[in-house]
């Protein structure tokens, strides 16, 4: 459950004063010292925020930091760390900060820490902290080059200025958490990875890698406390697992519940299934960057066209999937951005059709020369696919073998890696994907703008394996600049339909995240956010 739902925040807060300290509803046995067991398929790979956040280490990292900009169960913005933002001019943005917020450590929370972590960011005077760069999920200098300064009105306002209008600092900046500045400086980002202090409503006691993260209440939390004292996240990989934990009442909540157990779970009056659209929309990314873009060996990507690409498209039977798989609890979204994003716009499904995929693989100059693998210059349309086996939950590696026997059924010759999420990171980093490597993977968002999504392919990250070409590029631009918002809709729709049909990556479904706890647990809301939220929810006696 949200604090902003509950607390009647409904605005985009631009002038909003407060979070309203308000009690969640009253529940006359509840167990206030109690302690939450919620399992989860896997670990989180890093606490701290600039090196990433996905699916998995959302919900870690966000029980323990915090946002200038906080969501609510709508996900609408309502305040967090800043009381309200506003543009002060086309060129400059300012946040007002909340008073009296400390870190867990004791430390204040003021426009120090924001221009700090504005620096982490950007990487801009680290050698004047002493801190060290890390490995970060988003280059915001890259990403954001137009992002030129930033200062210190007073102790509680932070402006911040650019080179060109951008509608969507407040979101860019405003959703990325923030660490603590002296600490930090004091003990390396190694600390703020290892031992993590924020400001958020639980604190970090225990983690033990691979196997279990314990916080316990933030008890000089600035908003709503936690109503039971201790949290465990509790790395359960395998599925069947989760659920007979559940049943068994050695958790009491699960994450990434398989749907076909959802159905069953459901009949079950001792258990209660919850589910919500999600920021979770997951790929097949293919390597189509240029030689000079990756480790490349002298060869651009084997994906490069994006005929080829929207063919493997064709070959997809998504339908099917969402049936089989699924038990309907996903959705077949054609378009780069997620449904619960605002400036999402639906784009035409892409039709299941073989024979209209090999015939625009003939064109590109793949065909069957009667082996059954599609050829073009003696070499095979080969595919080398990474597969995070086990980091997404089981539905997501369903859905991978099953897209691996549509594609081999058009003639494409896969081979399948299985490997863990770190090593993934790591390649996609390093750009070490082979030539004719691919990887499966959901694309996530950290923000509430389908801006977050179309940038994808502008800068080269870790998930850009098909630059825009220059026409995209532009219709890009154009959105990231246009102040109007009636404009900047028609313009993000306008995009959407034209990255659809350019097909950077092999679109599979956007996920309808499942969960099921015991009748213990009240008022827990599934966000359309990442992350779980634990703020209003209790535990009964």
């Amino acid at each position: 459950m949200n604090l902003g739902k509950r607390c009647g925040v409904r605005s985009l807060a631009l002038l909003a004063l407060a979070i309203p300290l308000c009690a969640g509803p009253a529940h006359p046995a509840t167990d206030a010292e109690g302690e939450l067991i919620v399992a989860l398929p896997d670990d989180t790979t890093n606490m701290d925020p600039r090196i990433g956040m996905g699916s998995i280490r959302s919900t870690y990292i966000r029980q323990v930091y915090e946002s200038l900009v906080d969501v609510d169960a709508r996900g609408k913005p309502v305040p967090g760390l800043a009381l309200s933002w506003k543009s002060v001019s086309p060129l400059a943005w300012e946040f007002v900060l909340r008073p009296g917020v400390t870190f867990h450590n004791g430390e204040a929370f003021n426009a120090d820490t924001v221009l700090f972590n504005l620096d982490r960011m950007f990487r801009r005077n680290l050698d004047r902290w002493g801190i060290k760069e890390v490995p970060a999920g988003t280059s915001f200098e890259k990403a954001f080059p137009f992002v030129t300064r930033w200062e210190k009105v007073n102790d509680l306002t932070v402006r911040i200025h650019t080179s060109e209008p951008s509608p969507t600092l407040w979101d860019f900046i405003g959703r990325e958490p923030l660490v603590p500045k002296d600490y930090t400086i004091k003990n390396g980002v190694e600390a703020v990875n290892d031992r993590a202090v924020g400001t958020g409503p639980w604190k970090l006691v225990e983690w033990r890698r691979k196997d279990s993260m314990r916080l316990e209440r933030n008890s000089a939390y600035w908003g709503l406390q936690p109503q039971f004292a201790r949290l465990r996240l509790q790395v359960i990989p395998e599925a069947g697992a989760r659920v007979a934990a559940l049943r068994a009442g050695q958790v009491g909540l699960v994450d990434a519940v398989p749907p076909l157990d959802a159905t069953v779970l459901a009949r079950d009056p001792a258990v209660k299934v919850v589910s919500s659209p999600q920021k979770l929309h997951c790929r097949l990314y293919l390597n189509g960057r240029p030689k000079d873009a990756f480790d490349s060996g002298g060869r651009d990507g084997l994906f490069t066209d994006s005929r080829v690409r929207l063919a493997l498209n064709l070959a997809i039977n998504r339908d099917a999937i969402i049936k089989k798989v699924f038990h309907g609890y996903a959705l077949a979204n054609t378009s780069p951005v997620s449904s619960v994003s605002s400036g999402y716009a639906a784009q035409e499904p892409y039709p299941y059709d073989i024979a209209r995929a090999k015939a625009m693989l003939s064109e590109s100059g793949w065909r069957d020369r009667g082996r059954g693998v599609l050829e073009k210059d003696g070499a095979p349309l080969a595919l080398q696919l990474l597969f995070p086996s086990k980091h997404y939950g089981q539905a997501f590696d369903e859905v991978t073998l099953a897209v691996v026997e549509m594609l081999k059924g058009l003639g494409v010759q896969v081979t399948v890696r299985p490997i863990d999420f770190a090593t993934l990171l790591q390649t996609v980093t390093k750009g070490t994907l082979p030539y004719d490597g691919g990887f499966t993977s959901c694309r996530t968002s950290n923000n509430l703008d389908a801006d977050d999504y179309l940038r994808d392919w502008t800068a080269l990250s870790l998930i850009n394996w098909a630059p825009y070409p220059p026409e995209l590029l532009e219709l890009y631009k154009g959105t990231r600049r246009e102040l109007d918002p009636r404009k900047r809709l028609a313009l993000l729709a306008d995009l959407q339909r034209n990255v659809r049909d350019w097909a950077p990556v092999v679109s599979l479904y956007q996920e309808i995240k499942i969960y099921a706890h015991s009748p213990r647990v009240v008022n827990f809301t599934p966000l359309t956010e990442l992350n779980m939220d634990f703020r209003g929810v209790a535990l009964t006696k």
